[in-house]
């Protein structure tokens, strides 16, 4: 008849923890674009006798249109995980010098004959 033997069970449980710094370059590069330009005459023509004109020969009139933008981006960050299979690698048993077999594949002796 067999011994009994008692069996326990040990564990040693563990998180392992990688940190990693993700960086994606973002460029913000304005524009403006104007739409279709429209010139309207405001009140009735003048006419006058007098051949003088008021302002610059050929000139123009500069102006500048701002706008403040707020500009949302929408950025997700994230990583990609992987893992592999698991791997034991088993020590020999003491006292079994026989033992070559890996363990949880132990060779069977054949049975006796009777």
């Amino acid at each position: 008849m067999c011994n009994e033997v008692e069996t326990k069970e040990a564990n040693c449980a563990r998180v392992a923890t990688q940190t990693a710094k993700v960086c994606v370059p973002i460029s913000v590069k304005p524009y403006a674009r104007t739409g279709r330009v429209v010139v309207r005459c405001l009140g009735d023509m003048e006419i006058n006798r007098c051949c003088h004109c008021e302002g610059k020969v050929d000139g123009s009139c500069e102006f500048t249109v701002s706008q403040v933008l707020k500009i949302d981006i929408p950025v997700e960050f994230g990583a990609t995980v992987k893992t592999g299979a698991t791997y034991v690698q088993c020590g020999r048993r003491e006292g079994d010098e026989k033992d070559m077999a890996p363990c949880g594949c132990e060779e069977k002796e054949p049975e006796a004959e009777e």
